[in-house]
């Protein structure tokens, strides 16, 4: 008989999910800095070890604890970036980071992982480093000197200043006068360069 067309087990659901999800979220320009192989090993990571099971059945306990949950994800993801990356001054936390922000933010069609929306952090790359260096606006004069280095360099506590002054850039950009839209997730900031 054919192919199996729709899973039966909570476990096959999770591992599909996971395998499209990050076949989708997967940054095309990240294969000029890591070799073959990467893609493959991301989507094993994330439809064998990822916990996407606790996400699915407890993620509001995971909002509570996000950056700390974040944190192991990311340690995991750069090991597994370590052993692929092309470029030896990136640090593959850094790289980590990038892959998992966008593996979550492409979660976030499905309505179980939609609690977690206003935790995610926005995937830092060259591309956001320039657009939040022309901004110009007094919430981001903190990082400055980290904006101005490649994004793949920083390690992982430089990422997580980056992520909590973009809430201080989200106040600001929210306390301007007659504006109809509010930023709620870091994630949305991607809206200033599309």
């Amino acid at each position: 008989m054919g192919k199996r067309l729709f899973p039966k087990t909570m476990t096959d659901l999770f591992s599909l999910i996971a395998k499209e999800t990050a076949r989708m979220s997967y940054p095309g320009k990240m294969n000029n800095l890591v070799k073959e192989g990467m893609k493959k090993a991301l989507e094993d990571y994330f439809a064998k070890i990822f916990p996407l099971g606790e996400l699915w059945d407890n993620s509001n306990d995971v909002v509570n604890n996000y950056d700390e949950w974040h944190r192991l994800r990311v340690k995991e993801i750069g090991g597994i970036v370590n052993n692929y990356n092309k470029v030896l001054t990136n640090n593959p936390e850094a790289m980590g980071a990038k892959f998992l922000n966008t593996f979550m933010h492409q979660l976030m069609k499905y309505d179980k992982f939609r609690p977690l929306f206003k935790k995610l952090h926005l995937p830092l790359d060259r591309r956001v480093f320039n657009a939040l260096k022309s901004l110009r606006v007094s919430s981001l004069t903190s990082i400055n000197t980290l904006l101005k280095r490649p994004p793949y360099s920083i390690n992982y506590e430089e990422y997580e200043i980056i992520q909590k002054v973009l809430w201080s850039l989200i106040k600001e950009l929210n306390n301007r006068i007659g504006i109809e839209f509010k930023v709620e997730s870091r994630i949305e900031l991607n809206l200033l360069w599309i």
